[in-house]
């Protein structure tokens, strides 16, 4: 499979031997850095993880469009390989921030904020019942809605059941307590 892949390449030019073409080169470049970014996957931190595969991956992109477009366009390597290169460069650089931006961030694995069941807060307004008010969770101030079918006055303790968005769903300290 990879010397096919060579093969097309280096037929991609008019010339009867063997030349490193710039699909090649992008080629070779793409394979290095993909293959970098395996082998130092685990030391880098969680946000800096896929940006080396984005640019291998980009490089590889523009392999197959160069390859692609001198196949289409019968033309030679020989003026492109050197005053065009800079256009190359900024080329790849747009597809590697295009897949760090895009695709990158799909690779990721985020840890979900959960709240433990029944935890404690205490409330900073009073909270009528399905209507929404301000508690203090964990040393910050959430908005929270009533569950209850009675308000909850300010400074009461209550009880966190869960969380809907970046609103938190509480129920009365006594309610609890009645049930147990």
């Amino acid at each position: 499979m990879y010397s096919i892949l060579i093969w097309s390449l280096a037929s991609a030019t008019n010339r009867s031997s063997f030349a490193f073409t710039p699909p090649m080169f992008w080629f070779t470049v793409g394979i290095v850095l993909s293959a970098i970014d395996l082998f130092i996957q685990k030391t880098q931190p969680q946000r800096y993880r896929f940006y080396v595969l984005m640019m291998g991956v980009a490089a590889l992109i523009s392999s197959f469009v160069l390859w692609r477009g001198s196949v289409t366009f019968q033309f030679s390597w020989a003026n492109v390989m050197y005053e065009d290169f800079d256009w190359q460069i900024f080329y790849w650089m747009g597809i590697s921030l295009a897949l760090s931006i895009w695709i990158r961030p799909i690779f990721i694995v985020r840890k979900k904020f959960v709240i433990p069941e029944a935890t404690e807060a205490t409330t900073i307004s009073e909270i009528f019942p399905g209507e929404t008010g301000m508690v203090i969770y964990e040393g910050a101030s959430w908005k929270a809605r009533n569950e209850d079918s009675q308000g909850i006055a300010p400074k009461q303790k209550v009880y966190v059941l869960r969380r809907e968005g970046n609103t938190l769903i509480v129920v009365p300290d006594q309610l609890i307590h009645v049930n147990s």
